[in-house]
């Protein structure tokens, strides 16, 4: 029996299959290729294409038309079922439907931007899609596993310096970095000079060994070095730190004005020039037409443009 290689599956005309199953259908070629806007000529020379491919007859002129072989008659409830199964994969990228959809989005993002993210997402997709999910992953397993390239991961919200092959990537907010002390901190009245600022206890979120050292980078370019108390991990932890203690912390804006409008926060511009980053939406660009990353990408940007 002649079997299609799987890996020469790619040289393989797709379309030839359409013909056949129009043709084991219409058990004529005329009518087939009515139906297909097609020549009649166009599926004769598909169906001898095939019949090389598959090594069989698959139809034979009889008094009644085309009569199919046994082996065609045996594909065709399978190659209904695979054409049926495109079309229906087909109808889901024009049809889609935020309302009745089931999906579970895959979304990873540094832990920073959960607080003034989630809460908002999740209304927002009760409000529009409330019969789907979100599911977060975390940075470590989205780059141990490559999901975004692997079709595991829909969205990364954060700050990729090089962009890896297949990604694509659009402009999120922009953001720059304050200082935070509870809001009756001694020093929360008076002036935040350079020396000042130094002077005072910190908390510092280094999430690895390579980010996290703008501040003491610039004070050392002038320098200066501040007296860290805590370094931890996650900016959860030092925002509960600076709201309990005399420590102050530097903070993106946007977590500083997050927590300020719900804690004993006081924010103040540091006492030096840092630079802004950018933060951008990433996605893999097999995912450029999917109704569904199209529709997360907009809501995502419509929450991060909103004043916090």
């Amino acid at each position: 029996m002649y079997v299609i290689d799987l890996m020469n599956l790619a040289s393989v005309d797709l379309n030839l299959f359409v013909v056949l199953h129009a043709v084991l259908e219409e058990r004529s070629a005329t009518r087939a290729a009515a139906r297909l806007h097609l020549t009649q000529s166009a599926v004769s020379n598909a169906l001898a294409r095939l019949r090389v491919l598959l090594g069989d007859q698959l139809v034979v002129r009889t008094g009644r038309g085309l009569t199919p072989t046994p082996r065609a008659l045996a594909m065709q409830p399978q190659l209904e079922a695979a054409l049926k199964a495109l079309e229906g994969v087909a109808q889901d990228l024009t049809d889609f439907d935020l309302v009745t959809s089931t999906r579970e989005w895959v979304m990873a993002f540094a832990e920073l931007y959960g607080p003034f993210l989630l809460p908002a997402l999740l209304q927002r997709l009760q409000q529009q899609a409330p019969n789907t999910s979100l599911r977060v992953m975390t940075l470590d397993q989205m780059y141990a596993t490559g999901a975004l390239a692997r079709g595991e991961l829909d969205l990364y919200l954060g700050i990729a310096s090089k962009l890896p092959a297949g990604w694509r990537s659009e402009p999120a907010f922009a953001d720059d970095t304050v200082g935070i002390m509870r809001a009756d901190h001694p020093a929360a009245r008076q002036p935040m000079t350079l020396e000042r600022f130094v002077s005072l206890p910190h908390a510092h979120v280094r999430v690895t060994p390579q980010r996290g050292r703008e501040v003491d980078d610039a004070l050392a370019r002038v320098g200066h070095m501040r007296r860290l108390m805590l370094i931890a991990p996650h900016f959860s932890s030092v925002i509960a730190v600076v709201e309990s203690s005399d420590c102050v912390a530097a903070v993106p804006r946007k977590l500083a004005n997050h927590y300020a409008q719900r804690l004993a926060l006081r924010i103040f511009e540091l006492p030096l020039t840092l630079p802004k980053h950018e933060v951008n939406l990433h996605w893999h660009t097999r995912a450029d037409a999917d109704p569904g990353v199209i529709a997360l990408r907009a809501m995502v940007r419509d929450i991060l443009a909103a004043p916090q």
